[in-house]
């Protein structure tokens, strides 16, 4: 059975991409309080979206509904963004805007059965940290080196993202060292996480002229290429209608969730933003612990404290 930990986690950082901001010719990053509010508000809706898909792989209870049910959100949600895009169509578009994009969708699809795999394996608490951790230093170290530096005060916030996301993810408790290094998912972790931030990293070949299409294409990538995942673990091509309905509910907070975050990677670091995105699992901690009567564990808690001050951090830098 998927907890919800796992699915909160789990689910929403397969969504993160990113975006760059170029400015006469050249890469820029133009940090304000509206890319934290944007990142905030996408955040807040992955957060959502994973307490629902939680509570549909519990109910569908068979081994096959988190790929099933991410195979309709994303369908879904790719439809919502195509009608996004027929709608607010790009000012230019280049082939780095397709291909780039395209490269990072597959990625992400790939490393999602990883993850689920992973999360299958657990345990939870040394396999979510890690991959999510992962994710978050990758765009960290490397964005430098492609013209997207941070100032102090985001490195403060970055800083403290990092045991806000263990805190968050880790099921009330902290692995020691010694299960952390022998634990056989971790490898896997590392994989799931490097690829997703390197996943991360192809977006951010993407203009700002492309306006909704980079996201666009990245879901209808993975709409394309998760259903062969779907084909592998269950012969039964058209899934049980509790799974469809979830999907399709699920499917309509990722389409939002993507325009939120795509809108937040345009103007922000990809660090700043990858980071503030990957805190949606406080928002399903809270949601699960007032409405579900799941139990917040003080570690939690402490984790959503250390998310506030970064995003404090974060709204602090101009």
């Amino acid at each position: 059975m998927v907890s919800f930990t796992s699915w909160r986690l789990g689910h929403a950082t397969c969504l993160l991409f990113l975006a760059p901001d170029v400015v006469a010719g050249s890469t820029v990053r133009q940090h304000s309080s509206v890319t934290v509010l944007l990142a905030g508000l996408a955040a807040i809706v992955f957060g959502l979206g994973d307490i629902l898909g939680g509570v549909a792989i519990q109910r569908a209870n068979r081994l096959g509904a988190p790929i099933a049910i991410a195979t309709i959100a994303t369908f879904v949600g790719a439809l919502i963004l195509g009608g996004v895009v027929l709608v607010r169509p790009p000012e230019t578009v280049r082939l780095e805007d397709v291909l780039w994009p395209i490269g990072a969708g597959t990625m992400a699809a790939i490393t999602r059965p990883l993850l689920y795999l992973g999360m299958a394996r657990g345990p939870v608490a040394v396999f979510a940290p890690g991959y999510g951790l992962t994710m978050i230093v990758v765009p960290a170290i490397l964005g430098p080196f492609i013209g997207q530096g941070l100032q102090t005060v985001e490195v403060i916030g970055l800083l403290l993202a990092v045991p806000a996301v263990v805190f968050l993810s880790g099921e009330g408790k902290l692995p020691k060292f010694g299960e952390f290094v022998r634990s056989p998912v971790i490898g896997l972790a590392l994989i799931v996480g490097t690829s997703l931030g390197m996943t991360g990293i192809f977006l951010t070949q993407a203009a700002p002229e492309a306006g909704d299409l980079p996201a666009f294409l990245v879901l209808a990538t993975g709409a394309v290429i998760l259903p062969l995942a779907a084909c592998r673990q269950s012969s039964n091509l058209w899934p049980e209608r509790l799974v469809r309905r979830y999907g399709l509910v699920l499917g309509c907070f990722t389409g939002t969730a993507f325009l939120l975050s795509t809108a937040a990677y345009l103007r922000g670091s990809a660090a700043v933003v990858t980071a503030l995105v990957a805190l949606c699992p406080g928002i399903s901690v809270l949601v699960s612990w007032r409405f579900l009567g799941e139990r917040l564990y003080p570690l939690q808690a402490l984790g959503g404290f250390f998310g506030t001050i970064a995003v404090v951090c974060f709204s602090m830098a101009t």
